[in-house]
């Protein structure tokens, strides 16, 4: 994802760093905490969420737990912690994300000579042009 040595992809990242924040998390209340920062965009499916967490646990990087829920027994809660490893790669992500800032605002002061295009902005120019 940020170069080499990295064998997270961007959302992997994304699911170590809001549990490097957090004590343990099942799978929905790590997808609500990207929600929340980054936006509906950024949300995976379920589907999708499973396969990255599942992802995670075979690199080492996540720790399984399962619990029965107090008000229903039959129901199991499945949360998730990092290891040493899984701790180890955010500080690497983290490394790597600084660099890459750093990189940014020194060939783009203020933002000079980025562009920045909105998803609605281009919605609406796209919708624009195929109504001519």
């Amino acid at each position: 994802m940020f170069g080499k040595n990295l064998d997270v992809t961007p959302m992997e990242s994304l699911f170590l760093l809001v549990l490097y924040n957090h004590t343990s998390l099942s799978g929905s209340e790590i997808v609500k905490y990207v929600k929340e920062d980054l936006g509906e965009e950024w949300s995976p499916t379920p589907g999708a969420t499973y396969k990255i967490i599942h992802n995670l646990i075979q690199k080492g990087y996540l720790h399984e737990t399962t619990k029965k829920e107090k008000i229903d027994r039959d129901k199991r809660i499945r949360t998730y912690t990092l290891t040493s490893e899984g701790t180890k790669m955010v500080i690497m992500v983290i490394s790597r994300m600084r660099k890459m800032i750093g990189f940014m605002e020194s060939c783009c002061p203020n933002g000079e000579g980025v562009i920045i295009v909105k998803k609605a902005e281009l919605d609406d120019s796209t919708s624009s042009e195929k109504e001519k």
